[in-house]
């Protein structure tokens, strides 16, 4: 299978990963200067990123790093600090392929690119737990790292690569080179190859959340231009209209073009909600409306804060904050009726000061950047 075209890097996981993978291993060094272990290594890694590729999906947008690699699409900058560029590279990675063999505990070099791997991760919020795949080349008899540990400081069980009965112990395929690998090195290939799959799928899923949440949360930090959903009852159609122009004077977009209508039948008040829920889950935030009728502001905050709410996003998969405008002050702001607002995560918004619409565009802000949008 053929890589990626020449000169554009690609990678199938996404943004903020360069790289879906990272294979890490020891060369060997065997004190005269020479790498006992780097030929097998680099021909492991090269037949597991063309056993990749044998699927479709990942056939030109993957791709896997190795410190030695000098490939025009994934080649080092010969003018920037080394040091600086593999951290870079090393750390872009969605997933750490570690060969593991006493060579590899005992390297520096190797724990060094294991470490900046797991603090880029940290820095993401991203758990790396499920994301290293470790490759049991050699025997080891000397603890492991705890990253390479579970949880109760068991070493990874990983991907067996050598014989169990091998005396003396050796990868699988050893004798193979320079010529192709054998059947039991496919064959453990293979079961590893689909058991990355569904790894590199659900890191892309990841990704693409990721992606879509920051462009929310930017869009929610900006200076107008947001579409509110300003809920109101039809009963309270002038304080609604009152607020909604206001909004729209500051900026806003409004949805619905009228307040909800109230209805008693139990028919007609489902399909009200059902519109309300599709409207919603095109919205970028849901404004109640809080009049002097505590008891409709009670209603609305458990039917259309909390659960209408909760359908939208399950629908979008859209922040959607709800924030409480309160236009009658004291008669509805009792601590019973804030607690409950808090509950069901709506923020209280004083909208009886003539700059309300101002609160709100802060109130989005901080919304945004708590989200990870730009200030």
């Amino acid at each position: 299978c053929t890589g990626p075209r020449e000169g554009v890097p690609m990678s199938y996981v996404g943004e903020p990963f360069r790289h879906d993978l990272f294979v890490s291993y020891s060369h060997g060094d065997d004190g005269s200067g020479g790498a006992c272990l780097a030929p097998w290594s680099a021909a492991f890694a090269h037949e597991l990123e063309r056993e990749l590729r044998a699927d479709r999906r990942f056939r030109t947008s993957l791709s896997v790093f190795r410190d030695q690699d000098h490939r025009p699409a994934q080649s080092l900058d010969p003018m920037a600090p080394l040091t600086a560029q593999l951290q870079e590279q090393i750390a872009g990675a969605a997933l750490l392929v570690v060969l593991m063999s006493p060579d590899y505990l005992a390297s520096k070099w190797c724990a060094d690119e294991r470490d900046w791997w797991l603090q880029r991760q940290a820095a993401l919020g991203l758990p790396h737990e499920e994301r290293i795949a470790v490759v049991r080349i050699w025997p080891t008899d000397t603890p492991w790292p705890a990253a390479l540990c579970d949880a109760r400081g068991e070493p990874l069980v990983g991907f067996a690569f050598y014989p169990a009965d091998g005396v003396p112990p050796r990868p699988l395929g050893w004798t193979d080179l320079p010529g192709a690998f054998g059947s039991e090195f496919r064959k453990a290939l293979l079961d590893m190859v689909g058991r990355l799959y569904p790894k590199l799928e659900a890191m892309r899923a990841r990704t693409e959340e990721l992606r879509r949440q920051r462009e929310e949360a930017e869009r929610l930090v900006r200076d107008g231009g947001q579409l509110l959903y300003l809920h109101g009852r039809s009963d309270h159609a002038a304080a609604w209209e009152e607020a909604a122009l206001k909004l729209v004077d500051k900026g806003f977009a409004v949805v619905p073009g009228e307040p909800d209508r109230v209805d008693s039948d139990p028919l007609r008040l489902q399909a009200v909600r059902e519109r309300r829920v599709e409207t919603l889950s095109g919205c970028d935030a849901l404004l109640l409306l809080g009049t002097e009728d505590g008891r409709a502001l009670d209603a609305d905050l458990v039917v259309v804060g909390k659960h209408d709410r909760q359908s939208a996003r399950a629908r979008s998969h859209r922040l959607l904050p709800c924030g409480l405008l309160d236009t009658a002050g004291a008669t509805i702001a009792t601590n019973v009726r804030r607690a409950t607002a808090r509950i069901v995560q709506a923020d209280w918004i004083d909208g009886t000061d003539a700059g309300w619409p101002v609160a709100v565009r802060d109130w989005l802000g901080g919304k945004g950047l708590q989200a990870g949008g730009a200030p």
